[in-house]
């Protein structure tokens, strides 16, 4: 009898046992099919891409079509990323490289076509570079071709399994071959151009900077940290405490400190960071670190207003506190002008932000103010509409508006009236003035 049931507990354990191989054996199998699918789909989309991107540079190339070159997307960022993160699965699954040059490369193109058109004007070596780089991306979107064939178009079910199947070698044979290529003569220099960055002198960028600088920070010398391989995008100086006795503000006395000071050949910004600095115990209150940003703000625009202050602390003791400005004039409002700083607890500023683009003027909208709330449905109710200049100096009308209980940010192009943002608020944030949530 006893022989017998433990019998049947074994036949029940074994059971047991079984059921729960086959279910997660069923779960891991489908999960690593659905992996698979994942990253063929992303690699399908990814030559979709690059045929999509050598479009657009053959359009430059040979329509001469600059238009909207700040605001134009070659490379589509979401989907590179999404094909380097198979590529990464891809290399751990099987014996590829994850860390590929090509992809890095392709994170770079934007920015430097931009560049590049920036001026509207493209020099030999700027020619030299668009050229190599459409010969090499059709040179990868040949390889893709090969792969897949027209099945991203037919949607040939079996083929696809198949190639879901092969996934694996498919995406470190193909980034292999890409790094080789890259790795040719032709080729080799798109690694690492940047563009001729023509539009903003070396000197001028001097000149601003330590201009910036000098109104925060007395006693101390920038340096040029002559890196132009590691500082391709941006001119970086940097002050030593073996210069001189630095004390932050005219008015304060503050500790020593190191800074870095970073111009940004591409957006014109201005980044002031205190990289070595120590903050006694002491701390001052917020209301005496409110009044040193008053002062220290007055001294690059006094037509800024606030919008927006953060203090955090460190358990009881005030850490620093975050500031945010835009110019305003006449009810317009100017991004071109923002400036950002944060202050420690005992009064040092250790980061500033400014751009330079004193040089550009404002644009008033060709579209008037009703033109745009007539394209609202009275149904919703506008809470506010603003005309602003953002960052890269166009002029935009910022409406805030509410539906059915939900808060809602139209903004409009000044010029023809399009619709160019429209976005629910997704967090609440507390400002001062403005409908600055967008800024």
């Amino acid at each position: 009898m006893k022989k017998e049931h433990k019998k049947i507990i074994n036949i029940i354990i074994g059971m047991i046992l079984y059921a729960v191989v086959f279910y997660y054996g069923r779960v891991f199998g489908d999960g690593y099919h659905d992996l698979k699918g994942r990253m063929y789909h992303n690699f399908e989309d990814f030559g979709i891409e690059l045929e999509v991107f050598n479009d657009e540079l053959s359009k430059i190339l040979i329509l001469n079509e600059y238009d909207h070159y700040k605001e134009k997307v070659y490379m589509n960022e979401n989907i590179r990323k999404e094909f380097y993160r198979s590529n990464y699965n891809a290399s751990d699954m099987g014996n590829g490289h994850w860390a590929t040059e090509y992809n890095f490369m392709y994170g770079n193109v934007n920015d430097v076509i931009q560049n590049i058109l920036s001026d509207e004007k493209i020099t030999p070596t700027e020619e030299k570079y668009l050229k190599n780089l459409y010969a090499y991306t059709e040179e990868l979107i040949k390889e893709y071709r090969q792969i897949v064939g027209n099945s991203p178009e037919s949607y040939n079910y079996k083929k696809q399994r198949k190639l879901e199947k092969q996934i694996v070698d498919i995406y470190n044979d193909y980034s292999q071959k890409a790094d080789d290529l890259l790795c040719r003569k032709e080729y080799s220099f798109l690694k690492t151009y940047h563009g001729d960055f023509k539009h903003m002198g070396f000197k001028k960028a001097k000149t601003y900077c330590e201009e910036i600088f000098s109104k925060l920070v007395l006693n101390q010398i920038l340096k040029h940290d002559n890196q132009e391989d590691v500082n391709h995008k941006e001119y970086v100086f940097k002050t030593s405490l073996k210069e001189g006795l630095p004390s932050n503000l005219k008015q304060l006395q503050n500790d020593q400190a190191e800074y870095e000071v970073s111009y940004n050949k591409i957006t014109k910004k201005v980044k002031v960071r205190a990289t070595s600095y120590h903050v006694p115990p002491k701390r001052k209150k917020e209301s005496e670190i409110d009044k040193i940003a008053d002062e220290t703000i007055k001294q690059f625009n006094k037509n800024a207003i606030q919008y927006k202050r953060k203090a955090k602390y460190d358990k009881t003791k005030l850490d620093y506190i975050e500031y945010m400005y835009i110019e305003k004039i006449n009810d317009l409002y100017d991004e071109t002008k923002k400036i950002k700083m944060d202050i420690t607890g005992n009064g040092l500023v250790s980061y500033f932000e400014i751009m330079d683009f004193n040089d550009q003027k404002m644009i008033m909208p060709i579209v008037t103010k009703e033109e745009i709330l007539s394209k609202i449905n009275p149904k919703a109710t506008i809470n506010d509409c603003n005309i602003k200049r953002n960052e890269k100096g166009k002029i935009e009308y910022v409406v805030d508006l509410t539906y059915k209980d939900t808060l809602y940010k139209a903004i409009f192009d000044g010029e023809d009236g399009s619709l160019t943002y429209y976005k629910r608020y997704i967090k609440k944030t507390k400002m001062l003035t403005y409908s600055a949530c967008f800024l």
